[in-house]
């Protein structure tokens, strides 16, 4: 019995030896050179990059802290940064119990100086996905949380003298900043995660503040994670502020997003939605994210003089993310939808310093159409279904509009506007356009109806709206390639074909443009009067930008007025003549027609080739077979 005791003994005593040097071996192994190199090497296996460490110490305790020195992970072999990650020194602490039940807990992480370098290129391959190395891709995928609970615990998180660089070639977006993180208890107490970052985007300043919950709330699953993040981008604002159930999946979103800035467009490299050219706009609504897209719900607020209200929601898809907006307007202000097409708003409107110039520069120059390029390619970068319902429209008068309708549809590049339905003037213009953006020379259609248009609406605001009227009528097929509204206009092939029947014109409108002395003046002295329609007929003919007038004439009943002519629209110019045939006899007529030239939108009225001086006129002309002529522009081709 004491033998056995001594072999016991001895047999413990053994053990305890074997411990002690195995202790002691694993702790010299720890601190040697071959445990820099088995990490250096199966970390780069893993991430399938080269890694390297300077330097590893670990301070042993119950709850290990590991320092890293001068830490870096290369790029990929496309990427233009050397390193995607370097630091000068990384620590962290790790409790290795809870370990055994798969939960990772780390008191506190510290980062000095670290530099990150994220790309992407156009075809959408990111540099830090890791999809070039399977394993380092499956183990991104099985460690990242799919919900709070997930997520490792982080006392403190300390990041100083950060950098971090972001580019995205599809968006030719650049960004770089400077990051400095005092989180939690490491911030003196405050449970407050704060992160301020300074940059250019597109060559214009950017700053990104955001302030969220402390770092171990992002496990808490009892309360709502607070965040408030303000980006201000150029005059561009974005703001979300609220809480969300899981910071991971922005479940249970209590978020109130709020956008403002000089031209909605300029979103864009921010979010990545290709949303058109608006005047100044200041927009409001609930983020909230489902299963499968983000929304801005109960958005509301104006885009220049216009009320908006609606939905807004994003599905990002594996190709192109698409884009679903339900829009509507109380009180929507024609004049805000130019910039969708590069006209903007008027002066006087509510518009940008930008458009303003632009304005300025349009009316000094007497261009009707803008060469402001239009940014086709974003029309590439998302599809979109959007539909706008305006109840009540305010537009100018030389185009009255009451109400507005259309959807716009974007399939990889290809724009079509259709169920496009106008109130005008008591009337309708209906129909569809479509923008091809799939090439570099975008084509550009339309295709419009003009139903019942009162030609009186048009002269509102003139002295003649007593005495004007009739019904006009008409279709529009137009098409031209350019990427703006002027090179598209300056290469139209195309017509535009109008008619009216019934109604009257101004009697001194006509006799005006009879140069019918006589009874101008005696209209002048007098009063004016109606003179009935019997119809107007005619249209433009459009090749490679030239439009030119085709067996145009107003016929009434005391003369014929032949319109004659052409528009350039390249130069934006026109030199048209009206010339007249009467139907009654007047002493006092001048045998000459009437030039309209100039530039389209301010052109000059003279005198053209004839006798200038007043002579009888007999009065011979003869009525014109409107219904023939009518029929030939609304029946079907």
């Amino acid at each position: 019995m004491r033998k056995i005791g001594r072999i016991l003994l001895w047999v413990l005593g053994t053990l305890v030896v074997l411990m002690v040097v195995a202790v002691v071996g694993v702790y010299t192994l720890l601190n040697s050179s071959f445990l820099l190199e088995q990490a250096q090497g199966r970390a780069s296996k893993a991430t399938g990059r080269s890694v390297s460490i300077e330097a590893i110490d670990v301070d042993w305790s119950w709850t290990p802290v590991i320092h890293l020195r001068k830490v870096n992970l290369a790029n990929s072999d496309w990427a233009q940064a050397e390193q995607m990650f370097s630091a000068d020194s990384v620590a962290f602490a790790i409790k290795p119990w809870p370990l055994l039940g798969g939960h990772v807990v780390l008191p506190f992480i510290r980062l000095e100086a670290p530099k990150v370098a994220l790309e992407k290129r156009k075809d959408g391959a990111s540099n830090w996905d890791f999809n070039e190395n399977p394993v380092a891709a499956t183990a991104v995928e099985a460690v990242r949380p799919d919900e709070r609970s997930e997520a490792p615990f982080i006392g403190q998180l300390e990041i100083t003298k950060g950098q971090i660089s972001y580019t995205d070639a599809s968006r030719k977006l650049k960004l770089d900043g400077d990051i400095d993180i005092a989180a939690g208890e490491a911030a003196g107490g405050n449970p407050t995660v704060k992160f301020k970052a300074q940059g250019t985007l597109e060559d214009r300043p950017l700053k990104l503040d955001f302030t969220g919950g402390a770092i171990a709330m992002l496990r808490d699953t009892g309360q709502p994670y607070p965040i408030d993040l303000k980006v201000d981008f150029g005059a561009t604002s974005i703001t979300l502020k609220g809480t969300v159930g899981d910071p991971f999946t922005f479940r249970d979103a209590n978020v109130q997003m709020h956008l403002k800035g000089p031209d909605l467009a300029d979103v864009f490299p921010l979010l990545g939605i290709p949303a058109p050219s608006t005047p100044p706009y200041d927009l409001a609504g609930d983020l909230k994210r489902t299963a499968k897209e983000w929304r801005l719900e109960n958005m509301k607020g104006k885009i220049g003089n216009s009320d908006i209200n609606g939905l807004v929601a994003v599905e990002p898809r594996e190709k192109r993310s698409f884009l679903h907006a339900d829009l509507h307007s109380n009180n929507l202000d024609f004049d805000d939808l130019g910039p969708l097409i590069g006209i903007p708003p008027d002066t006087d409107e509510t518009s940008s310093k930008a458009q303003k110039k632009e304005a300025s520069e349009m009316k000094a120059e007497g261009n009707l159409f803008p060469d402001k390029p239009m940014q086709v390619e974003k029309l590439r970068a998302m599809d979109m279904d959007v539909t706008l319902d305006a109840k009540k429209v305010n537009a100018a008068p030389y185009l009255p509009v009451k109400a507005i309708t259309f959807n716009v549809k974007v399939d990889d590049g290809n724009a079509m506007l259709s169920k496009l339905n106008m109130a005008v003037a008591g009337g309708t213009i209906s129909g569809k356009m479509g923008l091809d953006a799939r090439k570099d020379n975008p084509l550009a259609t339309a295709e419009l109806f003009i139903k019942n248009l009162d030609l009186a609406t048009f002269f509102q605001n003139s002295e003649y709206i007593q005495t004007t009227g009739g019904k006009v009528g008409g279709k529009v097929t137009l098409q031209g390639n350019g990427r703006s509204l002027a090179q598209v206009f300056g290469g139209a092939d195309g017509a535009v074909e109008l008619g009216m029947t019934g109604g009257s014109f101004s009697a001194l409108v006509l006799a005006l443009a009879d140069l019918d002395l006589q009874n101008a003046l005696f209209l002048y002295i007098t009063e004016d009067k109606k003179i009935p329609v019997r119809c107007i007929a005619g249209g433009l003919t459009f090749s490679n930008g030239n439009a030119k007038f085709s067996r145009t004439l107003i016929d009434t009943k005391e003369s014929v007025i032949y319109v004659k002519g052409d528009i350039d629209l390249k130069a934006q110019t026109m030199k048209t003549e009206l010339d007249a045939d009467s139907k009654v006899v007047s002493i006092l007529n001048v045998p000459a027609p009437i030039l309209i030239q100039g530039k389209i939108r301010k052109p000059k009225f003279s005198l053209g080739k004839g006798f200038p001086l007043p002579v009888p006129r007999i009065g011979d002309a003869e009525d014109k077979p409107c219904d023939k002529m009518l029929n030939d522009i609304f029946s079907p081709s």
